[in-house]
């Protein structure tokens, strides 16, 4: 759906080469996955670390770019609920760019 109207997903993980390669075989994955994102890369796009389980994480942030590299939409989440899917995102650039 998103390959058809020319849209490119990319992603971004704080996890270490290994880690994001595991992610990327384990959910086959077809998209390219940078790996190694640093506390001030996290801090650049906003987003936040916090605490679950136990555990460090960062928060999700997404966003849609425009071609020439401006936000067209941005989400900031600290749960699955509310996170931007294919239809969502391909409605949208349909419907506003």
């Amino acid at each position: 759906m998103l390959n058809r109207l020319g849209i490119k997903v990319i992603a971004a993980s704080t996890d270490p080469e290994a880690g994001a390669r595991k992610t990327i075989s384990d959910s086959k994955l077809s998209f390219p996955v940078g790996f190694g994102i640093t506390e001030a890369d996290i801090a650049a796009i906003g987003s936040v670390q916090s605490e679950r389980k136990g555990l460090a994480i960062t928060q999700p942030a997404e966003f849609i770019l425009r071609p020439g590299g401006e936000v067209a939409a941005s989400l900031y989440a600290t749960t699955q609920v509310g996170r931007m899917g294919p239809r969502e995102v391909a409605v949208f650039v349909k419907d506003c760019m």
